[in-house]
């Protein structure tokens, strides 16, 4: 999607997403594309889902805020062991072969995502708003804050989190896996900037994501979190909060392993994207 700028050809289409309305196509009377006439507009119908695939190299483009916001990110990433599975088997990707497979669910997704009244499952809503003020004060403190369009769509995703793991009403052992991938899907994406711009932010989200909250009451591990994006202690640096951890597993460890491979590459780079290169 990214080998052009997307928002030059994507932008009518992002907006006919939201509003509903038609996408203006021609002017003309009677165009035809072969034997098919083209309509002056088109309507996106309600079972349309768009997913694509970007590559990072120089020959293709980021994406901007607009496009992000109105996106959820899934980052791909293949391991040590996937690798050598492969090795030991190489064979050819063969996607044909998932053509029609998830069609008995197609019905019940579409009207899932044409729900609009799906809320934060009450057992997980006061963490969920703990959370969403704790994360957008640590990015408003760096000018890099998110808006209500990304909290709606956090909203529906841990409720659908919740109902396709089959979660009870009284269950929340799944808040952080939800929340973790809210993190790292919507808030991480639209980060990029030079080591003045982003030092101080990666140094607060690696705390926010990595550090033991303990006993701490949600406005003092804010406050705490606030602190270490703006101090130059080494003892609330990146490094020094996976230290800490000591081989446990972080509040969020996808937010916080990927913050700390940001972080690698802005010391080394002095510049950083959410895309790895």
């Amino acid at each position: 999607m990214n080998l052009s700028h997307v928002e030059r050809y994507f932008a009518a289409i992002l907006s006919a997403i939201e509003s509903a309305d038609p996408i203006p196509l021609h002017n003309g009377d009677g165009f035809k594309s072969g034997e098919v006439t083209v309509p002056n507009r088109q309507i996106l119908p309600p079972n349309l889902f768009i997913i694509g695939t970007v590559n990072v190299d120089e020959t293709t483009y980021m994406f901007s805020p607009k496009v992000l916001d109105r996106a959820n990110v899934i980052e791909f990433r293949v391991d040590d062991k996937d690798f050598g599975d492969f090795l030991d088997n190489p064979k050819p990707v063969l996607l044909e072969k998932l053509d029609g497979q998830g069609s008995m669910f197609g019905q019940a997704f579409v009207a899932a995502a044409s729900d609009k009244t799906g809320v934060v499952p009450v057992k997980v809503k006061a963490r969920f708003i703990e959370e969403m003020m704790l994360f957008f004060k640590l990015l408003q403190q760096h000018q890099a804050e998110f808006g209500y369009r990304t909290s709606y769509e956090a909203a529906r995703f841990i409720n659908f989190y919740k109902e396709l793991g089959g979660h009870s009403d009284e269950d929340d052992t799944y808040f952080n896996a939800a929340m973790d991938a809210v993190i790292v899907q919507k808030f991480l994406p639209k980060l990029h900037g030079s080591r003045t711009k982003l030092e101080g932010l990666l140094w607060a989200l690696a705390y926010a994501c990595g550090a033991d909250r303990g006993p701490l009451a949600p406005k003092d591990f804010t406050t705490a979190c606030l602190a270490a994006g703006l101090t130059d202690d080494e003892a609330k640096s990146p490094e020094a909060v996976k230290k800490a951890l000591g081989g446990e597993k972080a509040r969020y460890p996808l937010s916080f392993d990927k913050v700390q491979r940001m972080y690698a590459k802005l010391i080394r780079d002095q510049f950083v994207t959410f895309s790895e290169a």
